[in-house]
């Protein structure tokens, strides 16, 4: 059959195959035909870049090996029971998979971003409904926001490494995940505690983490090199476009019948996107992939010596070692690191004052402007214009600063701080121009959003670019870290945020000087890619993480 041959290793094909209606023959077929020819390929090493979220094409192929190359040095080469790539075209690599099918895989793993990204702002249009039925107060139910950021933020902690083992590999994660957060969708819309959702909540945004964690990586896996940055920079702002638009369906959900709704209508976007992803979404994992063939050997010939490199690499690592390097290094790095120190702050600060606007916004559209929930989910949209233009923004940048530095040889890793130093200058500008314009129109604060999106998303790419290209060795670690810092200053903005704002309002200014804190707060840090690009070579000298 074409579908069951063009999308192997999909869920469904994966369950015809154990129930004997589909034959795996053309694999291992294939796959014993490498055996033969790999004495002809045992100089070439395939050569696959790794990535991480929101990350550029900042890894070599020896930078993501040099750990493996150390441990894996006794590995025979020549070993006729070590399966590999069936040479260089080998049609189940996924840098040679067909341009459509690529497309698709693209396609589906930025939906389950979005699904599952929008889950953490979807809530906010029945925030006072759940207040009024559980008789809680607002920092109460702000929770329902915070602790789902704040597990998406812990998620990544143990996902990511697992998503890198041959054993698990991409595709278990995504789908294993996905249905339990489908699952607990239901026991969000059916609840009948504030405690009960609040603790929902929390186990769906680690749920709904892997997609966020490892979606760059999948983009990696499919996309060459050269192209990674611009189908990378297309998929982060699907995930930035993700939760600001979330809002309005959840307040239409509202309008229409209820806050349960809102759950009720996130489990059946889920659903959906499982079933899509069940029929059409295969591994990507490189290893994952040769793992499986491995296995599919063994189970023909009866022989058990057939085996992966990186699997046998990976059941070298104890657990004491896989804790160490997901628990324990990101936090020594962020200490002993300043430039990783302050990108985080940096990152985090930016992160938690785009969630500070699911704050402000009731107060200005709804308290200033009269808008109906409905009109106040549209009032988002200045995002998702922002998302255009910063992605094109993003292009150009690329193409003009990162771009040429290659190709002439004078690329280093503080190139991409020059794009963080072009956009700095918006975010404190859009955190000004919200406060202080909320009186006189209301497409003013909706123009802020426009600013405050060019620039944490053009900040995001650089830095994780610059951060990944300085410790290649460590990225894992390093975005694990940035992620929790992250999460943790995107969960307790929403707490603190109406408070702040009530606080330090003013009669005709109900938002200015809050908002005025915090971009004088951002117009400080902006300082910091400046001096990273004067003082980073010095610091990264002196590191102990980094290669040179």
């Amino acid at each position: 059959m074409v579908y069951t041959s063009t999308y192997r290793h999909t869920i469904v094909v994966d369950l015809l195959e154990y129930l004997g209606i589909v034959s795996n023959l053309e694999t291992l077929r294939s796959a014993r035909e490498d055996e033969t020819r790999k004495p002809e390929n045992t100089d070439k090493k395939e050569c696959k870049p790794d990535y991480d979220i929101e990350c550029g094409p900042n890894r070599s192929c020896s930078e993501s090996s040099t750990d493996s190359d150390s441990s894996g040095s006794q590995i025979e080469k020549n070993d006729p029971f070590r399966v590999d790539w069936n040479g260089p075209s080998d049609p189940e690599n996924p840098q040679n998979w067909p341009l459509l099918k690529k497309s698709l895989v693209v396609f589906q793993i930025m939906l389950l971003t979005c699904v599952t990204y929008m889950g953490s702002s979807i809530y906010t249009p029945g925030q006072e409904y759940i207040q009024e039925e559980f008789h809680v107060g607002h920092v109460v139910a702000t929770l329902n926001l915070s602790l789902y950021v704040l597990g998406y933020g812990l998620g990544p902690i143990i996902f990511s490494p697992l998503s890198e083992t041959a054993r698990y590999g991409r595709l278990n994660l995504y789908m294993v995940t996905l249905f339990f957060f489908m699952i607990f969708q239901v026991g969000c819309a059916t609840v009948h505690n504030i405690g009960g959702l609040i603790v929902m909540r929390f186990i769906s945004g680690i749920l709904c983490s892997p997609s966020l964690a490892t979606g760059g990586g999948t983009v990696a896996d499919i996309i060459s090199p050269e192209m990674v940055p611009l189908v990378l920079g297309m998929w982060s702002a699907g995930a930035v476009a993700a939760p600001v638009l979330a809002p309005l369906l959840g307040a239409a959900m509202v309008d229409a019948k209820n806050w349960r709704f809102i759950f009720w209508l996130l489990m059946w976007l889920s659903a959906a996107t499982f079933i899509l992803l069940a029929f059409f979404f295969p591994e990507t994992q490189h290893h994952n992939i040769l793992y499986r063939r491995a296995l599919k050997l063994r189970k023909e010939t009866g022989d058990d010596r057939y085996y992966t490199e990186q699997d046998k690499l990976d059941r070298e690592v104890d657990a004491r070692t896989f804790l160490i390097n997901t628990l324990y290094r990101p936090f020594k790095m962020i200490i002993k690191e300043p430039a990783i120190l302050a990108f985080d702050l940096y990152i985090a600060v930016a992160y938690g004052c785009f969630y500070l606007f699911f704050e402000a916004f009731p107060i200005v559209f709804v308290g200033i402007y009269h808008f109906s929930l409905v009109e106040v989910g549209l009032a988002y949209m200045g995002f998702c214009v922002g998302c255009v233009l910063a992605y094109g923004l993003f292009g150009i940048l690329n193409m003009r600063i990162i771009v040429p530095r290659f190709r002439n040889g004078t690329f280093t890793p503080e190139a991409f701080l020059i794009v963080a130093m072009c956009v700095c200058w918006c975010l404190p500008l859009s955190l000004f121009l919200f406060g202080w314009t909320a009186r006189v129109h209301w497409i003013l604060p909706v123009i802020s959003e426009v600013f405050f999106v060019l620039a944490v998303f053009n900040i995001f790419q650089a830095t994780f670019a610059y951060l990944a290209t300085c410790y290649p060795k460590y990225v894992a670690s390093v975005f694990a870290g940035n992620g929790f810092c992250r999460a943790s200053f995107a969960c307790a903005f929403p707490l603190f945020g109406r408070a702040m704002y009530d606080n330090l309002a003013t009669k005709n200014y109900p938002v200015a000087w809050g908002s005025s804190l915090v971009g004088f707060l951002t117009l400080g840090l902006a300082i910091i890619p400046f001096i990273l690009y004067k003082y980073g070579p010095s610091l990264r000298a002196r590191s102990s993480y980094t290669e040179e």
